[in-house]
């Protein structure tokens, strides 16, 4: 499996609960998450990593993420289907 498919299964996951699943970017900065999902009121921000195991945090990706859990906000590294599932039915179902 490659990131990009993971991504994929990311995107039809969400989808099929109902979650807005967009890609994004953050101008100007570098290192921070690349996929925002949400629903309900809750959003929660995923930096999503190949699943080969290969795939490992840069520093700035750590200091990034740091500074975004210390603000309140969820984020997460992703590089499995089971902790794309694990996150998506933490959502609200309705």
């Amino acid at each position: 499996m490659t990131e990009g498919t993971l991504q994929r299964y990311f995107k039809r996951q969400a989808k099929l609960a109902g979650i807005l699943w967009r890609k994004i970017k953050f101008e100007g900065q570098r290192g921070c998450p690349d996929v925002l999902i949400a629903k309900g009121g809750k959003v929660v921000l995923v930096e999503l990593k190949n699943p080969n195991g290969k795939g490992k945090l840069s520093e700035i990706q750590k200091r990034q993420i740091k500074k975004l859990t210390d603000a309140g906000i969820e984020a997460h590294v992703i590089d499995t289907q089971k902790d794309i599932d694990d996150i998506i039915k933490n959502f609200p179902k309705e």
